[in-house]
């Protein structure tokens, strides 16, 4: 018996079990009065006017995943799909992905790390797996994020929609590449705002966007205030 640990935590298993099917736009709230812009402060180029349909969530996850190895299958071929669902899960929109380890097989010996490269439409994402010292009949290993992982400006803008547009009508982003690789849980340098009342006045506020276990982050995962 194996026990996969896994950095990317509880709320990814989530993903795996809950199945295809569903919306991908979260757009269920209202949303705020209309308002005019703020006049003051730096307005960024892109509007965000409106939610993004491929916007991956838990139910629709697996739908843009090849199906799950089989529990028979080989444990190399089924760390690799777990890899891939990581990535794509923190990338948000479906992808073409692919999987390697080196040497072509993950080592099951303990203390012996394992370098394994997911590809998302031709980006290259690492990740590594190391097995510990045996428990009894238990296996523990633990796949772990090499600090890497892919952004794109489709996951940017549909979930600053999803979170920000019940704060605020007035939402904006900064130009973000269709795709690029960036630092796993640091600040991508990217920025979205959004309008909020500040002594009476409407001003932007300016959040920073990371990339974390379940994808974009905004403002260091702090929950937008109402304006």
């Amino acid at each position: 018996m194996r026990i996969g640990r896994t950095l990317l935590g509880i709320a990814m298993i989530a993903l795996v079990t809950a199945g295809c099917g569903g919306s991908g736009s979260h757009d269920n709230a209202s949303r705020p009065a209309d308002t005019a812009p703020p006049k003051s402060g730096k307005e960024l180029p892109i509007a965000i006017t409106s939610a993004e349909p491929g916007l991956l969530t838990v139910k629709t996850l697996l739908c843009a995943l090849p199906p799950e190895p089989t529990d028979d299958a080989a444990f190399t071929e089924r760390v690799l799909w777990t890899m891939r669902k990581h990535t794509v899960a923190m990338a948000g929109i479906p992808g073409r992905t692919s999987a390697a380890c080196e040497g072509g097989k993950v080592s099951e010996k303990p203390g012996v790390t394992t370098r394994c490269t997911v590809t998302y439409n031709g980006v290259k994402v690492p990740w590594s797996i190391r097995f510990e010292e045996p428990a009894g009949d238990l296996k523990p290993y633990e796949i772990t994020n090499a600090g890497q992982t892919v952004l794109t400006a489709k996951s940017v803008y549909g979930e600053f929609w999803r979170e920000y547009n019940r704060v605020s009508k007035h939402l904006r982003c900064g130009k973000v590449p269709d795709l690029e690789l960036v630092a796993y849980g640091q600040d991508t340098g990217h920025r979205c705002q959004y309008a909020s009342s500040i002594d009476g006045k409407a001003r932007w506020v300016n959040v920073p966007v990371s990339v974390g276990e379940r994808g974009v982050i905004f403002d260091n995962g702090r929950s937008p205030e109402s304006p």
